[in-house]
């Protein structure tokens, strides 16, 4: 009886302690106090799964992980990067617009809704082996390209350095699989 009566304290204590915060911060605030406090962590609601790609769960993939507040197409999974190394196989990128195709390519094919962050395309390509020093201009010169291989889909922010979402156009599609054609002739 005595350890419900501390455990309960010690609810009471984290409860008011994250009072003042806002409601998604508040809840993962709770979810690690707790844990620390008891050793374990909480069972999470099923729409709260669902937010941080329930539907790669449902596929059998491993689900995306993100930070919160990160857009959906900023993380990765296990499956991008296994992706990317294989068709590195069959084409080695020439230029840096041609890698962040590359990398688009193999994340956008993973995802039921096609679009990724440059972040995401820059952190697959570096894991690779095949970084990029300057993602924005290299997608920049994939949107400009005639006909368009990347397009932007959603920007999140108002300023320039905003979040932006990409997803790569049928255009590019067959850009980089006749790419990967030829590379895989030779």
């Amino acid at each position: 009886m005595e350890e419900l009566t501390q455990a309960r304290e010690l609810l009471d204590e984290i409860n008011a302690a994250i009072s003042s915060y806002d409601a998604v911060l508040k809840e993962t605030a709770r979810d690690i106090l707790i844990e620390r406090a008891f050793g374990r962590p909480r069972a999470r609601p099923a729409s709260a799964r669902g937010a941080e790609g329930g539907d790669a769960e449902q596929d059998g993939e491993a689900p995306v992980r993100r930070k919160p507040g990160r857009p959906k197409g900023s993380g990765t999974g296990r499956r991008g990067s296994q992706q990317v190394a294989g068709l590195m196989q069959g084409w080695t990128p020439e230029t840096m617009a041609e890698r962040a195709l590359l990398g688009a390519y193999a994340l956008a094919k993973g995802r039921a809704d096609r679009t990724v962050t440059s972040q995401a395309i820059n952190a697959e390509l570096k894991s690779n082996g095949l970084p990029v020093p300057n993602i924005t201009r290299a997608i920049e010169s994939n949107l400009r390209a005639k006909p368009a291989l990347m397009v932007q889909k959603k920007k999140m922010g108002t300023t320039r350095q905003a979040r932006k979402q990409y997803a790569i156009t049928p255009e590019g599609v067959a850009f980089v699989e006749e790419k990967l054609r030829a590379g895989t002739e030779d």
